[in-house]
């Protein structure tokens, strides 16, 4: 669906282009040089239609992972074997930096037509999904309303989980002082979280200013969602795909359209 939704933006973006170039000299140099400068974000789109292939070739690698146990209790990472916890947390740790770089890569796109001018424009704090689409507390001073809170009402939770868990696994490396993340090392426990280290993602998520209410009616969850993180990533991906495909479809087809009356083709 996302990429469906990508390439749909793409098609506005190259809209504008058109539109453009079908009434040279009609706007100010400033906005018609804004204007070009937002359509040659097809190129950035075509990156992240790329990530996907990316994520998903990293999401790959750890399905049945546990499974291709040598008994040493390694698998293989290239021509190394390595033991199962550490290519557990390896692969954990390049899915969700995939899955977030191409997260802020769309919003820090659709932040120049969704935010204000001083968030947009902010070259030490770009656009990002999190604070600027979900957390109230940040969102009511930089989206425009409609956006800010029909995301964090409807994806918000799914969102603030993948989140929590990525900072927990890329910076913290799923250590705590006094409990572990997953309930063990062994491949035999795959990749249970442990009742103490979901406790802390849960907590983290709600700092962030949501709770288990701001998600999809009827969306499917796992009935428990420590079982197994990566079907609860996977229903993750599945919300945050849907979030940011509806952010970049709304924001360009906004852009073409305005672009469109800017020029006067609705005469």
């Amino acid at each position: 669906m996302l990429r469906k939704r990508l390439e749909r933006a793409k098609c506005a973006l190259d809209e504008v282009n058109r539109a453009l170039g079908r009434h040279p000299g009609t706007l100010p140099s400033d906005v018609e040089d804004s204007l070009r400068t937002m359509a040659s974000y097809v190129k950035d789109i075509d990156d992240c239609i790329d990530m996907l292939e990316t994520r998903k070739a990293a999401r790959q690698f750890l399905s049945g992972l546990e499974s291709a146990v040598d008994p040493d209790d390694c698998v293989p990472l290239g021509s190394t074997p390595v033991k199962y916890h550490h290519a557990r947390l390896i692969g954990l740790q390049a899915y969700m930096a995939i899955t977030w770089a191409l997260a802020d890569k769309i919003t820090h796109m659709v932040g120049h037509v969704l935010c204000t001018p001083e968030t947009a424009l902010n070259p030490m704090a770009r656009v990002q999904l999190l604070s600027h689409f979900v957390n109230r507390d940040k969102t009511k001073k930089t989206t425009e309303t409609t956006h800010c809170e029909s995301i964090r009402q409807t994806f918000g939770w799914p969102i603030g989980l993948s989140y929590a868990i990525r900072n927990h696994l890329v910076h913290e490396g799923a250590q705590s002082h006094n409990h572990g993340f997953f309930e063990s090392n062994s491949p035999a426990s795959g990749f249970r979280v442990s009742p103490d280290g979901w406790s802390e993602i849960e907590r983290r998520t709600e700092d962030n200013k949501v709770d288990q209410s701001c998600h999809r009616v009827g969306a499917a969850w796992p009935t428990d969602l420590r079982v197994d993180l990566r079907v609860t990533l996977d229903t993750c991906e599945r919300e945050m795909d849907d979030a940011l495909g509806v952010l970049i479809v709304s924001a360009f087809g906004l852009l073409r359209d305005y672009a469109g009356l800017m020029l006067g083709e609705d005469r």
